[in-house]
């Protein structure tokens, strides 16, 4: 027992039972209002359907005369928003942190260690959960991608077709660029503007290259957003991460290690 406890691979495990288990508190009565799925998704779906009768239709014609000596920039932004960059990272700190022999280390940075490995967690499962779940719904709702604007229109839907042209509402990338930039954000609040920006500026980008309409990217967004905040409650009950202020809204756990004064006070021992 002392040996697996004593592995970084076992303490992840037990994290991660930790976070299936029963939630070690009932939800918390007065959460922020737009911090919880329902609304967000709500909120986003209505602008989406007024722009699905009409507007979608009047960006599609203008997408198509976007210039093109500015398409590589749209599709360098527009490949940010798979994810692909911040699995890895989060994977790695995992993957790391599952390597560190824990017992020999002090009870700070512990601390510190299991406070990182829950932030990956949650950044990784946010992004790998959000980007997953807006693939079944797009492939459900099967609607067709601007590209077909003159032979389907803007309105055609083919449900389970099971095709990448008829695969554009909810907006994948968005959904992944949503689940990224707040779980970031709620990780790293004071950062949260640099992220949410970042964010949006992906599901623009998504239009600007003509594969999704504005109410595909909107309903993305929801997803995501919906998505990386149930598991971010997730965690709070679980006392895994986050906490609630008194406001209702969720904020990192406090925790007594200091990264860099543990590194500074190391380098002066070896010296």
């Amino acid at each position: 027992m002392e040996l697996v406890q004593s592995r970084g691979s076992g303490r992840i495990r037990a994290g991660f039972q930790r976070l299936f288990a029963t939630p070690a508190m009932p939800p918390k009565a007065g959460r922020a209002l737009f911090e919880r799925p329902w609304p967000i998704v709500v909120l986003l779906a209505l602008p989406a359907a007024a722009m699905m009768a009409g507007s979608d239709y009047t960006l599609g014609i203008w997408m198509q005369s976007f210039p093109e000596d500015l398409l590589p920039i749209a599709h360098f932004v527009t490949d940010l928003g798979e994810g692909v960059e911040v699995l890895v990272t989060t994977g790695l700190l995992l993957l790391l942190s599952a390597l560190v022999p824990v017992i020999s280390l002090r009870r700070r940075v512990k601390a510190g260690l299991n406070a990182v490995t829950a932030g990956a967690a949650f950044i990784f499962l946010s992004v790998a959960g959000g980007g997953l779940l807006a693939l079944v719904l797009k492939y459900a709702i099967g609607r067709a991608r601007p590209v077909l604007l003159d032979s389907e229109g803007y309105l055609s839907f083919q449900p389970f077709a099971m095709h990448s042209d008829f695969a554009a509402l909810p907006s994948g990338h968005s959904a992944t660029a949503a689940a990224m930039a707040l779980s970031l954000a709620l990780v790293f609040p004071r950062l949260r503007a640099l992220f949410v920006t970042a964010g949006v500026l992906i599901c623009v980008s998504r239009q600007l290259v003509g594969m999704h309409w504005m109410s595909d990217t909107l309903m993305g967004w929801a997803v995501g957003a919906a998505f990386t905040y149930w598991l971010a409650h997730v965690f709070a009950r679980r006392g895994l991460m986050f906490r609630y202020d008194d406001f209702g809204r969720l904020r990192p756990r406090r925790t007594r290690f200091a990264p860099a004064r543990f590194f500074r006070r190391s380098a002066l021992r070896s010296a």
